[in-house]
């Protein structure tokens, strides 16, 4: 299958998700399950949320690799968030993406993937389709929590 066509799929796949869902939490479930229909069995996406002293993972599917809670300026999940932007590593067999959302100025969470490099490589173009979820994410939490922050 084309690239192109798969992340197009894939981005309607989770456009559509917002109208299936009433909560937050459900919002982040739904998108995380959008990955695991297309991500082999060592793969997974995990969604973090900022709280007042610690990352804390709200979902995951596939296999969870990091921890379920980080405190704050401890960790790769502090590091990305300073940086504010999307993060890519290769560790032995995986290639991991980090990618924090905000809104404004205050961080909501992070999403973090392991891909194994064996079952798909990501390219450019998978960082942008990654930075339109984010996008996509902090647009919607707006519609779930319209006055806060």
């Amino acid at each position: 299958m084309d690239k192109s066509y798969f992340l197009d799929e894939l981005r309607l796949e989770i456009g559509l998700v917002r109208e299936q869902v009433q909560t937050l939490s459900s919002f982040y479930i739904g998108i995380t399950r959008k990955f695991a229909t297309i991500m082999d069995d060592r793969s997974s996406v995990s969604i973090f949320v900022a709280t007042d002293r610690d990352f804390v993972m709200k979902v995951c599917a596939g296999p969870c690799y990091v921890d379920q809670t980080m405190p704050f300026g401890e960790g790769i999940l502090s590091e990305v968030a300073i940086k504010g932007d999307l993060l890519f590593q290769i560790e032995k067999d995986m290639q991991i993406i980090y990618l924090p959302f905000y809104k404004s100025h205050h961080l909501l969470g992070v999403m973090v993937f392991y891909i194994s490099l064996d079952s798909y490589v990501v390219s450019d173009d998978d960082f942008i389709f990654i930075k339109e979820v984010g996008r996509f994410i902090e647009v919607q939490h707006e519609t779930f929590y319209p006055h806060t922050y």
